[in-house]
């Protein structure tokens, strides 16, 4: 049953990595090529010679890169989905495979894309410090392991408190609890603001020009598109999933359950 659950889990991981391959082709891109145009611009301007080339040309970073890269994440984000299903069903009350598929999605992406993105949001190109690389990226890990160790621990508290209070008053108590966790660590946690101070100054400055600065514009779009991937993705990958097991975990009345 297990090794069902994971193979349909990657084939709904599979779907959501091409849908998110198109959403971003369509949303994303766009938002990218206008930042890597402001950053060889500057460049040009700045020291007067052409951006180095790159090892990888950018038509393949926005196709096949993206399309690759897209669908191994999707493949093994599915495959870890249909582990964590296959715990949880039936343990989160009486709930639908749909249900316990469409909750498992919505904790994923509140925990996992949602809450450390409002932290540590995503940079397009020029934008950031290329020194601070790392420590960005170990922060944001690190905010992710922090937001999904409270969402196991707020489910489980949830799980002991529904025979005493009821699912409402329980679900209530335990979104308060992990409000308050993920606040303490907004703020116990340093933040990381590049983008006025280092960015846009240093780029006016270098370029001597007051009125070339990175258009917002771009920013915002980069970022929403960023987090508009991670929503096609869980939100595919529920659907997806209990639409393939469905059948086998809730048969008919007059269908004996089938075997995965």
């Amino acid at each position: 049953m297990m090794r069902t659950l994971l193979l349909r889990g990657m084939l709904a991981g599979l779907i959501a990595g091409l849908l998110a391959f198109g959403f971003a082709k369509l949303v994303g891109e766009p938002a990218v090529d206008r930042a890597i145009d402001f950053e060889s611009y500057v460049e040009h301007h700045s020291h007067h010679e052409a951006a180095d080339d790159e090892p990888v040309s950018r038509s393949v970073q926005s196709s096949a890169g993206l399309g690759v890269g897209a669908v191994l994440f999707g493949v093994a984000v599915g495959g870890i989905f249909a582990l964590v299903f296959a715990l949880a069903y039936g343990r989160l009350g009486p709930r639908t495979v749909r249900g316990t598929a469409a909750v498992l999605g919505l904790l994923a992406f509140v925990s996992i894309s949602l809450v450390p993105v409002l932290k540590y949001p995503a940079n397009p190109p020029s934008i950031g410090n290329s020194d601070t690389i790392g420590r960005r990226t170990a922060l944001y890990l690190l905010m992710i392991l922090l937001s999904v160790a409270a969402i196991v621990i707020a489910v489980v508290v949830r799980c002991r408190l529904v025979p005493r209070f009821g699912e409402w008053d329980s679900t209530l108590v335990v979104a308060g609890g992990y409000v308050v966790a993920m606040v303490l660590c907004y703020v116990l946690l340093p933040g990381i603001n590049e983008v006025p101070q280092e960015a846009i100054r240093g780029v006016v400055r270098a370029v001597g020009d007051a009125h070339v600065t990175f258009p917002p514009t771009v920013l915002w779009r980069f970022r929403i598109a960023s987090l508009g991937v991670q929503a096609v993705v869980w939100t595919t990958i529920a659907i997806a999933f209990s639409a393939l097991v469905r059948r086998q975990l809730e048969p008919s009345p007059t269908e004996p359950a089938s075997a995965l």
